[in-house]
């Protein structure tokens, strides 16, 4: 069935409540700033204040001392607890006189003048103020810094809910909740007296009154807000004026009715109705909770139900305390109520960020597992503080009543060692709990940690994966584990031995599960989350195979997979501690998946070495490592590879009655691709060469050079052309030497023109052809023709040599080969190719060659 929206309210009652609560935001951070301002301003004043350690309280008539520090006081005698204050500085001592001289600014060192009862003896004496301590300013500091913040996070989750979604009927009762959260924080809970004050702000009190009227309705607002979060009630969606009536329009008539009236029992009214719709609103909350069947709903309230119900029952326990026991509170050390307020502010802070998560459907496990956590960190934390503090009591009456022991160093050796075995302690505590009350899942946390242990030695993927799957089965109670990892050099993820998925690398869902970091994710959260937006074909997936949850597996910030586990075998949605398991599991898992696909890569790697090098002496013994005899000419060349197998080329074919082929080629692209085109290059030459030949002879013919050759250009372009990819290409250059009339016909197709040098230096390039093999099948070729000298040289090369470059970026180029050959014409082409080869090597440094390198030169004998 369809859930309703949020917005269920008429559209004009929505638009005025919208309207409302942009006032209330600019009055709210209006309010804020000038607060703030002056609680600056008085805590700058207290700072430098002197005071009075002693403590004073009860009613005009009958002030009494319920704590006394003889430091307070310049000489004898000392007041007694419960002693009555009856004069200060020659006043009626009253609640007012007090706070003018003891709780007022000073120079520390003051002395004022107090008259007290004690014993029915009226007695007098001195009071000198002092320096604050370090401690107790630190104290002060720290509340106010956790109060500031924590009424912030309710003023921009408030802000950020209500701009997200303005509409909603939900967000808005949020945003109200917040906002008189963040004003009670501020308008009810005093830090430092208000006579520490320096300047009065203007308006300042008008906004406090907001506020303190604000306070009133918390209660309102948080009942509205659980009869529409997650979804509406039925009964809002049915009768929403009688609901909202009941909700607010009790409290408006109280409130006039006690600005009216200035009754003490509307007063306490006022008080606890809000109480108790606070608990009606978590009753409605747990209550839907119960009946409610959609997991991510679920999660929703419970971690609302954690959050907010944490922070909101401390802070009623504290104020049950505080009214119960107000006499027996007064008398307690400062630090003491500091600690306890402290320890409200905390509770309170996760209010705001339990429903941050909440409404953004969010790591909704993963918050509630570590407010649980926190929760009992700090349970156990305040259990050993006792614990310790009973010891160290304990100790310091041992020392003082029995072994009359006053100094004060055994107190504080044996303060140093408990508070260093506190942590210890706290961890050792935690850890037994999670044995009680988890012993299951601790035993199989156990053993998922032996198994990924022994794991990390293992080289068979598919154990290591089967075994993983059936214990993650029985520690989650789950029906089915599919592990995705990336493919192995390529931008796709496939499901292990079973075909592609739809996830790819640069898709959003993945560069979310990189940035997780190894936390696990809810798949309805993962799809709500706009920033981690599924495709349609990756959401299909995931629904087809029934995914609930996903594990990203991430080492060395790099996702190398994840695991989809499926939905719970009872049908019961995942728990916190499902996800600690999980994540403290993460990294293991992702550490031994990529070492088996470190180990199969090298394992391939090896292989394909081991192919490699074959394959390159392959190469080597087809290109011709002996130059045959050739009549007229002294032939030498030399080919570098810059990978292991090449896409270079030369060839020195004789066809009988004394004439010699001459080629060269350069396979576009580099390594076993270009070298197995290469070797096509060269059958299909060899072949052509053999068959024309054995023409002429079978037909007692004499030879047509140039028929032949370009016919032979030809047929080996249509063959390329045929059995190579379109982004393949070859340049080609093929020469036959007669030696009975010293000339050369040549097709040069598409290559480096190779250089014919006469001997007094004149220089010829062989261009003539055509375009380059495989690019059209039916491309027409022309030859060329040039008539040699004794002493002439022919010089093919291909572009390794002109485009070998230096640090610079300057390539040694075709000018400089040139001039190398008029220069160097005289010596033998062995001799002139070695030369030439440290030229470059030179000429270029440190830098290695970027292509292949291969020379070939003919010279006339």
């Amino acid at each position: 069935m369809k859930r309703q929206n949020f917005d269920e309210k008429p559209v004009m009652l929505s638009k005025i409540i919208q309207i409302f609560i942009i006032i209330l935001t600019i009055i709210l951070i209006a309010y804020y700033g000038l607060y703030y301002a002056q609680e600056f301003d008085k805590y700058s004043n207290f700072r430098k204040s002197g005071v009075v350690r002693s403590a004073i309280i009860g009613p005009d008539s009958n002030l009494v001392f319920s704590q006394v520090d003889t430091a307070d006081f310049v000489s004898r005698p000392f007041p007694k607890i419960n002693d009555r204050l009856l004069t200060i500085s020659d006043s009626t001592a009253t609640s007012h006189v007090l706070a003018r001289y003891f709780d007022s600014p000073d120079t520390p060192g003051t002395e004022i003048s107090i008259t007290y009862l004690s014993n029915q003896d009226t007695l007098k004496t001195l009071v000198r103020t002092r320096p604050l301590g370090r401690s107790q300013l630190l104290g002060q500091l720290t509340l106010m810094s956790m109060r500031f913040l924590i009424s912030i996070c309710y003023l921009v989750v408030g802000i950020w809910a209500f701009v997200k979604r303005p509409n909603s009927g939900a967000v808005q009762s949020l945003t109200l909740f917040c906002f008189a959260m963040g004003a009670f924080l501020i308008s009810s809970i005093t830090m430092i007296s208000g006579n520490f004050v320096s300047f009065k702000l203007p308006g300042l009190e008008f906004l406090d009154r907001i506020a303190t009227n604000m306070v009133l309705f918390l209660g309102a607002f948080w009942i509205n807000l659980q009869l529409l979060f997650p979804v509406p009630r039925k009964i809002v969606t049915r009768h929403p004026i009688i609901i909202y009536s009941l909700c607010y329009v009790p409290l408006i008539i109280l409130e006039i009715a006690g600005i009216i009236l200035k009754s003490r029992t509307l007063g306490y009214l006022l008080i606890g109705i809000p109480i108790l719709q606070i608990i009606i609103g978590f009753i409605i909350l747990w209550r839907f909770h119960g009946k409610t069947k959609e997991p991510l709903e679920k999660r929703q309230t419970r971690l609302v139900m954690w959050g907010t119900g944490i922070g909101l029952n401390i802070l009623g326990l504290f104020v049950i305390f505080i009214a119960a026991a107000s006499g027996w509170v007064q008398r307690l050390p400062e630090y003491y109520l500091m600690g306890a307020l402290m320890v409200v502010f905390l509770g309170l802070l996760l209010s705001p960020l339990s429903f941050a998560y909440a409404f953004g459907k969010y790591r909704l496990l993963e918050i509630e597992g570590r407010i649980r956590r926190g929760t009992q960190h700090l349970l156990i934390g305040l259990f050993l503080l006792v614990i310790f503090y009973l010891l160290i009591y304990s100790i310091s009456n041992l020392l003082l009543g029995i072994l009359r022991i006053e100094s004060r160093t055994p107190v504080l050796i044996s303060a140093l060692i408990l508070a260093i075995g506190f942590a210890p302690a706290q961890r050792k505590l935690l850890g037994q709990l999670d044995k009680r009350i988890y012993p299951e899942r601790f035993r199989l946390k156990v053993m998922l940690n032996d198994f990924l242990t022994q794991s990390l030695t293992s080289s068979d993927k598919m154990t290591f994966w089967d075994g993983l799957e059936s214990r993650l089965k029985i520690a989650l109670k789950v029906d089915s584990i599919y592990p995705i990892i990336r493919a192995s050099g390529d931008n796709h993820f496939v499901f292990l031995n079973r075909g592609s998925t739809p996830f790819e690398n640069n898709s959003n869902f993945i560069i979310a599960l990189a940035q997780m970091g190894g936390r696990p994710v809810m798949r309805d959260e993962l799809k709500a989350n706009a920033k981690s937006a599924l495709t349609e074909s990756e959401n299909d997936w995931l629904i087809e195979h029934n995914v609930a949850l996903i594990l990203p597996l991430v080492t060395h910030s790099e996702l190398i997979g994840f695991l989809c586990i499926g939905l719970k075998s009872e049908r019961q949605d995942f728990e916190p501690t499902d996800f600690e398991i999980l994540k403290s599991l993460s990294n293991q898992i992702a550490i031994a998946a990529d070492n088996i696909l470190l180990l199969e890569e090298n394992v391939e790697k090896k292989r394909m070495e081991a192919e490699l090098t074959i394959a390159r002496k392959v190469q080597e013994k087809m290109l011709p490592g002996d130059i045959p005899d050739t009549p007229g000419l002294e032939v030498a060349a030399i080919s570098k590879f810059c990978t292991e197998v090449a896409g270079d080329y030369y060839d020195v074919i004789d066809i009988g009655d004394g004439r010699t082929v001459l080629a060269i080629g350069d396979v576009s692209g580099k390594g076993a691709a270009a070298a197995l085109l290469m070797s096509n290059v060269q059958a299909s030459l060899r072949t052509a060469v053999g068959i024309e030949s054995q023409a002429d002879i079978d037909k007692n013919t004499s030879l047509n050079s140039r028929m032949h050759l370009i016919s032979i250009v030809a047929n080996i372009n249509r063959l390329i052309f045929r059995n190579s990819q379109p982004e393949q290409f070859i340049t080609f250059f093929v020469a036959i030497f007669d030696p009975k009339t010293n000339k050369l016909d040549y097709v040069n197709a598409g290559h480096n023109p190779p250089i014919a040098v006469s001997k007094s230096g004149l220089i010829e390039e062989l261009t003539e052809g055509g375009l380059l093999l495989g690019v059209m099948p039916d491309m027409p070729y022309k030859q060329g023709s040039i008539r040699l000298g004794s002493g002439d040289i022919i010089f093919l090369y291909t572009d390794g040599l002109s485009e070998s470059a230096r640090a610079d970026e300057e390539m040694f180029g075709e000018e400089r080969i040139k001039q190398f050959l008029v220069a160097n014409i005289s010596l033998a082409p062995k001799l002139l190719l070695e030369k030439l080869e440290q030229e470059v090597s030179i000429f270029i440094g440190d830098q290695h060659l970027t292509d292949d390198f291969t020379l070939l030169s003919a010279k006339v004998r």
